[in-house]
């Protein structure tokens, strides 16, 4: 089997596009890899790869190798020219991005090797993400009559899917598809001798011996796995449960596990463990918290530059956070060892605390970054800046270069946390629309249109809808027709006319009639994809009227045209 895995993350739904190409690109970086294996695995790999350059042909391929860089490492006999690719990149859409996907797993799909994808929190997954995967990519599978050769195993948390969330549509969907083949499974709590089992494997001590251990555990924590190892991670912290150099095994002070005292919640119980960390491993994990479930080593290293990390540094906690099972560390990424204590850490920030930290961390990331007030107004013009956008080169010990612009997507994400009413200076706040739409751009060039309409309405909500006027610093009448013009060729590109109509409409409101034709084109284009040629009609007639070209009420009769 080839088995791959990904998950979504917390409060970063736009990101979930890039979370589906990650699952897809872990598939080609698995096959690069069995190159080297045995040589059953290295004829595979080679098949593969040949089977790729078949069905996918040298545009697409070249297409594709943006959202899959380890295309690369496997044709590695391909010429990806950029150029072939522009005939595909120019229009590429969200749907052709679909496209790409499903030829590509279905011709891998042909080589008779099953494959298992897993999609871990799909509550966190956006509505498109959720319709490639359980909704493109799954029907064409079954249409390729290859569903014998795969299996999906999503994961999702049903206390957070109600009855109006995407998902829970099309999981219904899928039940009612007959040729479709799904299994619930409901994961309950760990039974009595499930902990019983954990714990004397743990420890490394029969079960006889654990028996009133394991019977408090249970008891204090209902079986909630994640409860039971932070209780159990405490008991050894405090030397409740300690290793007998004397006895040669595990014991513990069972007066002190009769006694302990836990929360309500398992929440409140991680939060409360927290509290005997020192300040500085504290300080770190909250900032390690606000940049989310996981944060790059090489993002963490910048920060020992900045007033922002503790006095002795971000990095010298992450081992000890390792050692207490709060933080893992593999890949060149920092992730907490569940959701859960990402977001209870974060939560118990206090508000201001927090809102500070975010804003401190963008300020600090995109001073990094060419995109500065100063900079901008000497580059001229926000495309200058997109053109032109460096950042300061840094590695880790393992990892690689930082990638160009990513520096500011996370300085832009934030502060887009901190949000606009945090910012008072309207100087900073349009230098804060002015990241978004830098992002919001890059996101489109990637066609990746539902995170580009995430950073185009963030970029929005900071520059508001009444400054179109000119300053002399930065061009608020171009920097809000950019972002307007990019959340309206984003919307028609998901093909969302509700949304095309909005902001066309903000447009042809603010700008002179020359400068509004891009966007009568984009309104235009989606009305056209939903067939609504009466409103084109009827909208066309007013725009040639504009031009001071009379069109009458109606078509002339035959003796008029004579």
């Amino acid at each position: 089997w080839l088995v791959v895995g990904e998950k979504f993350e917390r409060g970063h739904q736009h990101n979930s596009q890039d979370i589906v190409c990650s699952l897809f690109e872990k598939i080609v970086k698995k096959l690069v890899k069995l190159k080297a294996g045995s040589q059953q695995d290295s004829e595979y790999s080679q098949l593969a790869a040949k089977t790729l350059s078949d069905s996918l042909g040298a545009a697409r391929l070249c297409a594709l190798v943006e959202y899959l860089p380890s295309i690369r490492d496997l044709i590695t006999e391909a010429e990806f020219d950029a150029t072939q690719a522009n005939s595909i990149e120019s229009n590429l859409s969200h749907w052709k991005l679909v496209s790409l996907l499903t030829c590509f797993i279905n011709a891998l799909l042909k080589l008779d090797r099953p494959m298992i994808l897993i999609l871990d929190d799909l509550q966190w997954a956006e509505a498109l993400a959720i319709e490639l995967v359980l909704g493109e990519i799954l029907e064409s599978i079954e249409k390729q009559n290859n569903a014998h050769l795969f299996l999906f195993i999503g994961l999702y948390r049903d206390d957070e899917v109600s009855i109006y969330h995407p998902l829970f549509a099309k999981i219904n969907c899928l039940h009612e598809s007959s040729n479709i083949n799904t299994t619930d499974i409901q994961l309950s709590a760990f039974s009595k001798n499930d902990l019983v089992n954990m714990i004397s494997n743990e420890l490394k001590l029969p079960k006889r011996l654990i028996g009133e251990l394991s019977d408090v555990v249970y008891k204090k924590t209902s079986g909630h796995i994640l409860f039971a190892v932070e209780l159990l991670n405490s008991m050894v912290r405090d030397s409740t449960i300690y290793f007998s150099m004397r006895r040669r095994q595990f014991h513990w002070k069972l007066d002190r596990v009769y006694s302990l005292k836990t929360d309500e919640t398992v929440a409140t119980f991680i939060i409360s463990t927290l509290s005997t960390l020192h300040p500085d491993a504290l300080k770190a994990l909250q900032i390690l918290s606000c940049c989310g479930f996981h944060t790059d080593v090489a993002v963490l290293e910048l920060f020992e530059e900045s007033n922002i990390s503790p006095c002795r540094g971000i990095l010298c906690s992450l081992q000890y956070l390792v050692d207490v099972g709060i933080v893992e560390i593999a890949g060149g990424l920092v992730a907490f060892a569940h959701d859960l204590i990402q977001q209870h850490v974060y939560e118990n920030i206090d508000l201001s605390q927090r809102l500070d930290l975010h804003f401190n961390i963008a300020l600090f990331l995109g001073l990094k970054t060419s995109m500065n007030s100063a900079s901008i107004q000497a580059m001229g013009s926000i495309e200058d800046g997109f053109k032109n956008l460096y950042i300061s080169e840094s590695k880790t010990a393992e990892g690689p270069v930082l990638s160009e612009r990513s520096l500011l997507s996370i300085a832009a994400d934030h502060i887009n946390h901190a949000g606009p009413d945090f910012i008072l200076e309207l100087s900073q706040r349009k230098l804060f629309a002015t990241w978004n739409l830098i992002v919001g751009k890059e996101m489109s060039v990637r066609s990746n249109f539902g995170c580009a309409l995430h950073y185009y309405e963030q970029g929005i909500l900071f520059i508001g809808n009444g400054v179109w006027i000119d300053d002399g610093v930065i061009s608020n009448h171009q920097l809000c027709l950019d972002l307007y013009e990019g959340a309206s060729n984003a919307s028609l590109a998901m093909r969302n006319h509700k949304l095309v109509d909005y902001y066309t409409s903000v447009i042809f409101q603010n700008v002179w009639f020359e400068r509004s034709i891009p966007a009568w084109i984009i309104l235009m284009t989606s009305l056209e994809s939903f067939g609504k040629h009466k409103e084109i009609v009827d909208k066309g007639i007013r725009l040639i009227r504009r031009l001071d070209i009379d069109v009458p009420p109606s078509p002339p009769g035959p003796r008029e045209l004579v």
